[in-house]
């Protein structure tokens, strides 16, 4: 008598899934409050308040100061991928 393989692939209810860096990136781009196609660091912290970052405006300079390359303060279209990278290494999840 054996036991039957459990299917490592299936999810189980309530476990939790870290966010793909394609969901990561709709949550940033729906925090483009204005559509001026720039994120500013209060939409940036407001992208991190629902990803649920425990702090939120400390999570918003540290994106800014990883994805920022031209320095202006806020995170165009261009740099996006580099802070849709580094909140990918953060681990985020959804349940």
């Amino acid at each position: 008598m054996g036991f039957a393989p459990k299917k490592i692939d299936e999810p189980k209810r309530g476990d939790r899934h870290t966010l793909t860096k394609e969901q990561l990136k709709k949550i940033f781009v729906r925090h483009d409050i204005n559509h001026d196609n720039h994120l500013s660091r209060k939409e940036l912290k407001q992208a991190f308040d629902e990803l649920g970052a425990f702090f939120p405006n400390f999570r918003a300079a540290r994106g800014l100061s990883h994805a920022d390359a031209n320095n202006d303060g806020q995170i165009d279209m261009d740099e996006l991928d580099d802070l849709v990278n580094y909140a990918y290494k953060l681990g985020y999840t959804v349940s």
